[in-house]
């Protein structure tokens, strides 16, 4: 069973469960080519979307985009470390790599604390 996208202008909560002293946030940051539009963007990331759809461990994904739409990222919550650092590697940094042929900057942090509202 797929959960379906949530469109930024509804409000969602769900209780994260687990641990907290076990979560991993996950910071990527890259260049994009000069002259993409917010439109296109956005359609980039409703298309690569689902590729996010039940992997085991992450339990959130969200897109950025700066307002001058030159650089891209996310930010992902895992609740297994070794998971995010093998998708982070092994899926994440390829697929940025042969869609805009730059390396991403890729962060690892522990969460502690989480709140949700």
């Amino acid at each position: 069973m797929t959960t379906p996208l949530v469109p930024f202008t509804e409000s969602h909560s769900s209780p994260i469960n687990g641990p907290m002293d076990t979560f991993i946030t996950v910071v990527t940051r890259f260049q994009l080519p000069a002259g993409v539009t917010a439109d296109q963007i956005r359609a980039g990331f409703e298309e690569a979307a689902p590729n996010f759809r039940n992997v085991p461990g992450l339990v959130r994904k969200q897109f950025l985009r700066s307002k001058d739409c030159r650089t891209a990222g996310g930010v992902y919550l895992w609740n297994d470390e070794r998971a995010a650092r093998a998708f982070m590697t092994e899926r994440v940094a390829p697929m940025i790599r042969a869609k805009f042929h730059v390396d991403p900057a890729i962060e690892f942090y522990d969460s502690p604390v989480i709140v949700e509202n």
